[in-house]
């Protein structure tokens, strides 16, 4: 990464789980037969480019905004990646910026900020009417979106691509944002602890 020290984090993959964070919230709410259907179709097309968070999402129609931010909490109590609050505490006090561009419901964002010292959060923003999640998306956040929305993120803050660090599953999803870093962190969630990804040396 030349000589310029890191100045950026970005945490694209978030809990322990095989399927995202949005998907097992899904199961929750008993709907583990469509996501079964929907992730298989997923894992036909994802090499072709971004599909299914429409047709997830709408999964989550009929569902109160105050009861899904409840289950997003307990979800996040339990399924965080073991080592991540403390990792973005280290950071923040070595003066990055942190945060995190994810294709999970905007809500289950706005949950994680809420309860983690992050200076943004975006995801996927669902319609919300009288406290009801209505099913349609205000704002897709899927692979490309990202993307763009991480360059947006550097011109604001003036960072360089090359002071940029991406921690995300190892996915054709996330080779478009890894083109966009100094660094890309591939890990599988279900086994790796974060903090052991990457040596805490002197370029931080």
């Amino acid at each position: 990464m030349d000589k310029e020290k890191p100045k950026l984090i970005v945490f694209t993959t978030l809990f322990q789980s095989k399927l995202g964070g949005v998907k097992d919230l899904l199961i929750l709410l008993g709907k583990d037969k469509e996501v079964e259907e929907l992730d298989r179709e997923f894992q036909k097309r994802k090499i072709f480019g971004p599909w299914g968070l429409k047709e997830l999402n709408k999964l989550f129609a009929g569902f109160s905004e105050k009861e899904l931010r409840k289950l997003c909490f307990d979800y996040c109590q339990k399924n965080l990646l073991p080592g991540l609050p403390q990792f973005i505490s280290f950071l923040k006090r070595k003066k990055f910026l942190v945060g995190i561009l994810s294709s999970n419901p905007q809500f289950m964002l706005d949950v994680l900020k809420e309860n983690l010292p992050l200076d943004f959060a975006f995801g996927t923003e669902l319609e919300i009417k009288k406290g009801e999640v209505t099913g349609e998306i205000i704002r897709e956040l899927n692979r490309f979106q990202k993307t763009k929305l991480l360059r947006q993120i550097r011109k604001k803050y003036r960072i360089k691509k090359n002071q940029t660090i991406i921690f995300g599953k190892a996915s054709i999803t996330h080779l478009p944002m890894a083109r966009e870093a100094g660094i890309f962190v591939g890990f599988e969630p279900e086994k790796e602890n974060i903090i052991s990804l990457f040596t805490l040396d002197k370029n931080l």
